[in-house]
């Protein structure tokens, strides 16, 4: 059986923005293979329309018993 690894590398931004997560499979950050599969496929627009995923900017609610 093949198996993958999943990382998260998370960092703040350079100009001290919120955290940034940028979800990686196989080494690899998921926002490049995407553009590669939406390009491959001849989708439009394809390429370059997703970036990071930044946790401050979503309400999760409380994490009590979850």
């Amino acid at each position: 059986m093949a198996s993958n690894e999943i990382r998260f590398d998370c960092r703040h931004r350079g100009d001290g923005g919120p955290l940034a997560v940028v979800p990686h499979t196989d080494g690899a950050p998921l926002t490049e293979l995407i553009d590669g599969f939406e390009i491959a496929a001849g989708m439009q627009p394809a390429g370059d329309a997703y970036g990071v995923l930044i946790p401050e900017f979503f309400r999760f609610g409380p994490m009590q018993g979850s």
